[in-house]
C-alpha cells in the first residue's frame, strides 16, 4: 500500500511532530539530530520532501528509502505509488566520515618569529582608537550595527570602530615594515604593500592591547573587488578565537554559546553576557583551540554550538559533538535566518532562545544560584529568606507561583481563542523547540486576533517566563494557569 513520507518515517521509529498544515518535524534519521529534521507530505507529486538543518541530509520518500531502508529504486517507487522513471537511479547516501577531536594548543605554537609583535600591537592599537572615533562620525555604519542588536554604546565598550578609507580611496595602504611586517615580493618584483580595506573594524583584545583586526568590509565594495572576501583579516593577527566571558561567572554553573562570527558573539554577549560565555571560532571548520579556551569549555555544564544553518555549519558541528560530550546543536530557530545576526533582524528573542537551549535542571540552578546538584534535590523554597521571585513572578505562602497581571491579561485573551501552545523536548526532557497554532476556520472568522494575541506575548517576557514553569508539553487555557515550581 502507498505511503507518504511521514507514514514512512513512522514505521521506521521517529515519531513525526506536526508543525503547522503542510510541515513536519522528526528526529533525523541520518545524523540522530533531534528536531532538525523537515518534512513536507504534499510535495513532489506525493512523493513528498525532507531536509535537515543540521546535516543537510535531503530527498524525497524515494531517496529515503534507497539511503535508510535500502530497497532498489523500484520497490522504492512502488512503496511511495508513483511509476518509476527509466534508467534512472538516485545518489547513495554518503558514509559518515571520522572526525578528529580538537587540538588544544599553546598561545606561542602560532608565533610569528619575523613579525615586529611591539611595532604591529602599537599600530593596531592606534588604528583601532583611531577607527572607534570613525564609527561616530558614520551614521550609515552606526545603524547597520544597530539593526544587528549592536548600539553605539556597546559598539565603544567593544571597541568596534569604522575604516572610512582615505584620499577618497576605498582603503588604507601603507608600507609593510611601518605594521613590523617583513618585506614580500609580487609577482612582479615590486614591494607588496600593507593593506586595510574600508568597513567594520572589529578587534580582539587582551586587556587594553589588540591582538587580531578583522574588518567586515562594505557590500558596495565587495562588489567591486574580490566578493567572495566577506572580513578581512589584518596580516601579522593573532588567530585564536575571540573569548566573550561571561559578566556574572560562577564557574560550578558555567555555560557556553558559540557561533561564528565576532559581531555575533558580541551581539549575544549583549543580550547573554551575565548568563554565558560567549565564542566566535571564525570559521565552521576550526580544528585547533588555544588550551585556555579548551579547558573553560571542558568546565562547562552545557556548550551551545550555534554554528550557521547551512552545510559548512552542519559539517562543522561533528568535531564538537566528538570532542566535548555535554555539546549541544543549537542553531538559530527555524525560519530565522542562518546566525544570530539575522534573526535579531527579524524579530527573534535570542535571550529566551538561548535560555532555552540550556538543561532545565542547570536553569533552574542558576537562578536559584545553586549548584545543579543541589538545585535538582531542593524543593519549596528557603523560609528564611522570605517570599521567592524569579524574573518579577511571586511565590504565594504555599509555594506556589503567583500570576502577574500581564499573565492575566494573556490568559483573558486565550480564554476568546483555540490556541494551543506546543513544547516540543527531547529524550530528557531538555526543551528543543516550540509552535504556537490556532484553528484555522476560527481565525478566518476573526481576523487580526491571533496577531494580536502574539503580540502581546512578545511585548511581555514575563509570559515567556511563566510558560517555562508549566510542566505541560502542551499548553492551553484550561491548564495555562497551573504552573509548578
Amino acid at each position: 500500500m502507498p505511503a507518504n513520507l511521514v507514514d514512512l518515517l513512522s514505521e521506521y521509529g521517529f515519531s513525526p511532530v506536526k508543525k503547522t498544515a503542510t510541515e513536519w518535524a522528526s528526529p533525523c534519521p541520518f545524523c540522530g539530530g533531534k528536531d532538525r529534521f523537515q518534512i513536507w507530505p504534499d510535495e513532489g507529486e506525493g512523493r513528498g520532501y525532507y531536509w535537515c538543518r543540521q546535516c543537510d541530509a535531503k530527498g524525497d520518500g524515494i531517496q529515503f528509502l534507497r539511503d535508510f531502508a535500502d530497497m532498489s529504486y523500484g520497490d522504492a517507487c512502488k512503496r511511495v505509488g508513483v511509476t518509476p522513471v527509466a534508467n534512472l537511479r538516485a545518489p547513495a547516501l554518503t558514509k559518515k566520515k571520522a572526525v578528529e577531536p580538537f587540538e588544544p594548543v599553546r598561545p606561542d605554537e602560532g608565533a610569528k618569529p619575523q613579525l615586529d609583535t611591539a611595532k604591529w600591537r602599537a599600530r593596531a592599537n592606534d588604528f583601532v582608537a583611531w577607527a572607534s572615533e570613525q564609527l561616530l562620525k558614520a551614521p550609515e555604519q552606526l545603524a547597520w550595527l544597530a539593526a544587528r542588536g549592536i548600539d553605539a554604546g556597546s559598539a565603544r565598550r567593544y571597541r568596534l570602530g569604522y575604516n572610512p578609507g582615505e584620499k577618497g580611496r576605498n582603503c588604507i595602504i601603507r608600507p609593510r615594515a611601518v605594521w613590523g611586517l617583513p618585506p614580500v615580493k609580487r609577482k612582479d618584483g615590486k614591494d607588496k604593500q600593507f593593506w586595510l580595506p574600508r568597513g567594520i573594524v572589529v578587534p580582539q583584545l587582551s586587556g587594553e592591547d589588540v591582538q587580531r583586526l578583522r574588518i567586515r568590509r562594505l557590500d558596495a565594495d565587495r562588489q567591486l573587488f574580490r566578493p567572495e572576501h566577506k572580513y578581512h583579516v589584518v596580516e601579522g593577527s593573532s588567530m585564536d578565537v575571540l573569548w566573550l566571558p561571561c559578566m556574572n561567572p560562577r564557574p560550578e554553573q558555567a555555560v557556553a554559546v558559540v557561533v561564528e562570527s565576532e559581531l555575533d558573539a558580541i551581539l549575544l554577549h549583549i543580550l547573554a553576557g551575565d548568563l554565558f560565555h560567549c565564542m566566535a571560532s571564525m570559521t565552521s571548520n576550526i580544528r585547533r583551540l588555544p588550551v585556555d579556551v579548551y579547558e573553560q569549555l571542558q568546565s562547562c555544564l552545557c556548550i551551545l554550538v550555534a554554528l550557521d544553518c547551512d552545510a559548512a555549519g552542519a559539517d562543522g558541528w561533528p568535531r564538537w559533538q566528538e570532542t566535548f560530550p555535554r555539546a549541544k546543536r543549537w542553531p538559530v530557530p527555524a525560519g530565522a535566518g542562518k546566525d544570530p545576526g539575522e534573526a535579531f533582524s527579524r524579530g527573534e528573542n535570542l535571550r529566551l532562545w538561548l535560555q532555552a537551549g540550556i538543561p532545565a535542571g542547570i536553569r533552574k540552578a542558576m537562578r536559584t544560584g545553586q549548584s545543579p546538584e543541589m538545585a535538582s534535590q531542593e524543593e519549596g523554597r528557603d523560609e528564611k529568606m522570605g517570599p521567592v521571585t524569579y524574573h518579577g513572578i511571586k511565590l504565594a505562602e504555599n509555594g506556589c507561583p503567583t500570576p502577574p497581571p500581564e499573565v492575566l491579561q494573556f490568559y483573558a485573551m486565550w480564554r476568546e481563542m483555540p490556541v494551543v501552545y506546543t513544547r516540543f523536548t527531547d529524550e530528557e526532557g531538555n526543551c528543543i523547540g516550540f509552535d504556537w497554532s490556532c484553528d484555522n476556520k476560527w481565525s478566518a472568522r476573526n481576523p487580526g486576533k491571533f496577531h494580536e494575541f502574539l503580540l502581546f506575548r512578545d511585548a511581555h517576557n514575563i509570559i515567556w517566563e511563566w510558560l517555562s514553569l508549566n510542566p505541560c508539553n502542551k499548553v492551553t487555557d484550561q491548564n495555562f494557569l497551573n504552573v509548578t515550581w
